[in-house]
């Protein structure tokens, strides 16, 4: 790779090509902000793979075949998984061409309005902050499993679990990193060694089966449960379940090699989360039916892979299955912490909101951000204490899914801006680094799938599956979108800002990188890498995985 300090920018670099109708960009403003660069390409794969592996995966998976039958649950995943493949490709091409810090929330803002980034960066922030007591309350339910841990207080577990989660994140972002890979590399252990086993069981080679089952539990009880009203429920939880590519437009700003690391890691990613979510849902739904009663228990005695497992014979796997079900619920624990103080802090150095939540120390950690997100989402888990894990779980994961609609929503918006900018200015778009075939066709038909899932969760919020029509039912269920929409206007209005201009978008810092790509490609000229020898290919189809 190309040394950085080779292509080092003054505060005026190449001031013909940084030159707009208003004058000079000073092209250095966005480059730190206090951040340090100290992700490496493996740590943001195994962050962006692992980051969305939780409890969504493990229990969400069945309070979806629960409301929708196994395939209800196919057709929802299905179309959010469509909605994902969009917004990797979105986010891969804007973060690809300026791999710089502030995530999607600053794409949002340079492409289309400020009043936009700050209702986006809010929802984002929002959503993450939701899902650290989903997480904890999670973990504790994972570790209830066993019953010689069901004597010790709850309020002692929520403030051992909070406490454990929040610390990884006062490490350096280079030891964080490290943390990251470790867990993730359990959760993917975890997750391919229950692939095989309800593969197994589906077919008939486990003797408990007493032959293969197959699609028997598509026929009694039958494929669908719920109707309508089921797969909409199905697709809040798909969507508060499924990784986003979201993690590498956050953690831009702080990879070691960006752009190589975007461009190398965007595809993979898609595919990896399609494997590990689609696969599993077409395994679970032939190995557990969706009126089991076992789906009614609490924490992982309601995880259709626990139950499949115990019914398939064998419990001393379950046991170690859920002891690794318990890292991967606690990781994404950790991560939800991370995640929400970069939200916070990115708004601030964009200056969407105060500056003071921009604070961070000499190595790079968000302090003020970590720590009102931590007070925030670990006060929420104290919930708990007088509610049942599963209503809390329950409101959640249906606010965090809604809040990620909206979300993707603007993502799309903000690639369509993008398109129109590169137009307007004469970037050719066949010269980014990578690019979103299709587009901005495939961002329109992705807004129209967003905007058909909100309407959907919109009836379902009005009409649920039991009881008459309710303000709680609603508001439980809906509350992120009118919050979105009040945070755009107030802050339009009280701000007046403006959409942006296509011939106004900042597309200067992508000069930045592509010094860079050209001197490493003129170094690969002058010293091409050996070709890589059969043991070398062998062993680089790990990579499919992890």
């Amino acid at each position: 790779m190309a040394d950085p300090k080779k292509c080092e920018l003054t505060v005026t670099l190449d001031q013909e090509a940084s030159r707009t109708e208003g004058g000079v960009i000073e092209t250095r403003i966005w480059e730190d902000e206090g951040w340090k660069r100290g992700l490496s390409s493996r740590a943001v794969v195994m962050l962006s793979l692992g980051g969305g592996i939780g409890l969504g995966l493990w229990i969400g998976t069945g309070t979806a075949l629960e409301s929708a039958g196994p395939a209800g649950c196919i057709i929802a995943y299905g179309l959010v998984v469509i909605a994902i493949y969009i917004e990797f490709l979105s986010i891969g091409e804007m973060t690809c061409y300026k791999p710089i810090h502030g995530g999607y929330i600053r794409q949002c803002m340079e492409y289309v309005d400020k009043a936009a980034a700050f209702a986006m960066g809010m929802n984002l922030w929002f959503g993450w902050v939701m899902t650290i007591p989903s997480e904890i309350i999670a973990c504790i339910n994972v570790l209830q499993y066993w019953k010689s841990t069901t004597h010790f207080p709850m309020v002692g577990y929520i403030s051992i679990f909070v406490a454990v989660s929040a610390i990884p994140n006062l490490f350096a972002v280079r030891k964080y990193g490290y943390v990251e890979i470790f867990m993730t590399s359990i959760k993917i252990f975890s997750i391919i060694s229950t692939m095989i086993f309800l593969f197994l069981m589906a077919s008939g080679a486990l003797p408990a089966t007493h032959g293969a089952l197959v699609f028997h539990y598509w026929k009694t009880p039958g494929g669908f449960n719920n109707g309508f009203k089921g797969i909409c429920k199905a697709m809040l939880q798909a969507a508060f379940s499924c990784p986003s590519a979201g993690w590498v437009a956050v953690t831009a700003g702080e990879m070691k090699d960006p752009r190589r690391t975007v461009k190398r890691s965007v595809n993979p990613l898609f595919w990896r989360m399609f494997m590990f979510y689609w696969v599993n849902i077409w395994l679970v739904g032939m190995c557990v039916p969706y009126n089991s009663p076992n789906l009614a228990n609490k924490g992982t005695l309601a995880s259709p892979f626990i139950i499949a497992i115990r019914e398939g014979g064998a419990p001393a796997f379950a046991d170690l299955i859920n002891a690794m079900i318990l890292i991967t619920v606690l990781s994404a624990s950790i991560t939800s912490f991370y995640v929400a103080s970069r939200c916070l802090t990115h708004m601030s150095d964009l200056s969407i909101i105060h500056h003071a939540f921009g604070a961070k120390d000499a190595a790079g950690r968000p302090w003020v951000s970590l720590l009102c997100s931590g007070i925030l989402g670990g006060g929420l888990t104290y919930l708990n204490l007088d509610s049942t894990s599963k209503q809390v779980y329950t409101w959640f994961s249906s606010l965090v899914g809604v809040a990620t609609f909206c979300n993707w929503l603007l993502i799309y918006v903000s690639h369509i801006r993008f398109r129109e900018g590169l137009k307007a200015q004469n970037i050719d778009h066949k010269s980014l680094p990578f690019r979103c075939r299709g587009a901005p066709y495939v961002q329109y038909f992705g807004v129209l799938l967003i905007i058909c899932f909100l309407g959907a969760q919109l009836y379902f919020a009005i009409f649920p599956f039991t009881g008459h029509p309710s303000a709680k039912n609603f508001f439980s269920a809906y509350i992120t979108v009118p919050l979105f929409i009040l945070d755009y206007f107030l802050y339009k209005f009280w701000f007046k800002t403006k959409i942006v201009a296509p011939k106004e978008m900042d597309f200067s810092p992508a000069v930045y990188f592509d010094a860079i790509d050209r001197d490493e490609q003129e170094e690969e000229r002058e010293n091409p890498s050996p070709k890589p020898t059969i043991v070398e290919r062998i062993w680089a189809l790990r990579t499919i995985i992890v």
